[in-house]
């Protein structure tokens, strides 16, 4: 049995891992609902949605704690708390209760997925290792690969590198080749690599789909985003579509002789939408800060509630 302040910081530990996955069922319900529309928005109101999506079980973690400790600071506020959250025991901790059990696992699942984590990204650092080794490095700010596939991309988390292969090199005029290199030069300028796998870790433990539905809306985030970098420099939106369009015929006839999964990551990323999005102005809907303040809140009072719901349910569970 612990006792004390240790104590209190194992609860509040457990409170966090609690609301950390209350909130990932409340905004995977959340996005099911926005999933069909979500297109619609506006490019910075996406970027901004996904980026506070990601981050909201933490937000709802860090606000079930919050709310747990403040009978402990400001007593007259458990008047009003009462009928969200409160835990009885706050200065008792017994590791061989649930709550010791799911900590553990809880805890024990962070080491894993930080070990994992820790090894792909070395596995990752030494594939870009080789990928410069092996490369060439030509006009524009490419390096080039000496590969069949039609293939442009950015590898590289801290220092990242733009590739093209000889085989999409060979097959596009100068003036394409010029708005590849802008292209993923903006990646590196906004180091879309390290955001996005900040984003996959942020996003890893919501169900599949969501997650799948979430990586995908962020990459074609970074890849419009990027063209826009690219159409201040060129201002040419029509020759960067047409570049888009016949970069993506070379991927497709390429995957069809192959049979493979082939993927040029300048053209990879619903081609239709960015195109859109390049030619011509869209209404875009957009929603209010004060709207999604509110969304915000309500979730993580939801969340805070059913922390304290399940901490009841087991309790009763268990115990009786």
């Amino acid at each position: 049995m612990i006792f004390g302040y240790p104590a209190l910081l194992l609860h509040l530990l457990t409170i966090l891992m609690l609301g950390v996955l209350g909130g990932i069922v409340i905004t995977a319900i959340i996005v099911r609902f926005v999933m069909p529309g979500f297109e619609g928005y506006s490019l910075t109101m996406r970027s901004n949605l996904l980026w506070l999506i990601a981050s909201f079980p933490i937000i709802a973690g860090g606000a079930a704690v919050i709310l747990s400790v403040m009978p402990e600071l400001f007593p007259a506020s458990h008047l009003w708390l009462a009928g969200i959250i409160h835990w009885h025991h706050a200065y008792l901790f017994s590791p061989a209760s649930w709550h010791g059990v799911f900590l553990s696992l809880c805890l024990l699942s962070i080491f894993i997925a930080f070990a994992f984590g820790a090894w792909r990204t070395r596995a990752l650092s030494r594939r870009y290792t080789l990928l410069a080794a092996l490369s060439e490095r030509s006009e524009g700010g490419l390096a080039e690969l000496d590969a069949d596939a039609p293939m442009a991309f950015v590898a590289g988390l801290l220092s990242p590198q733009a590739f093209i292969t000889r085989g999409l090199a060979s097959s596009i005029s100068e003036e394409e080749r010029h708005i590849i290199g802008l292209h993923e030069q903006a990646h590196i300028v906004r180091r879309d690599p390290l955001r996005k796998s900040l984003f996959a870790m942020l996003v890893g433990l919501y169900p599949s789909p969501v997650r799948r539905f979430l990586l995908a809306e962020l990459e074609l985030v970074q890849e419009q985003r990027a063209d826009e970098w690219v159409l201040r420099r060129y201002p040419k939106p029509a020759a960067i579509a047409q570049s888009l369009l016949n970069v993506e015929k070379l991927a497709t006839r390429f995957r069809e002789q192959e049979l493979g999964q082939v993927h040029c990551h300048f053209a990879a990323h619903a081609v239709q939408r960015r195109i859109i999005h390049l030619l011509g102005p869209t209404e875009q809907r957009s929603v209010s800060v004060a709207v999604v303040g509110a969304v915000v809140v309500v979730a993580a009072l939801c969340s805070a509630a059913s922390v304290d719901l399940v901490h009841h349910f087991l309790e009763t569970l268990f115990l009786h």
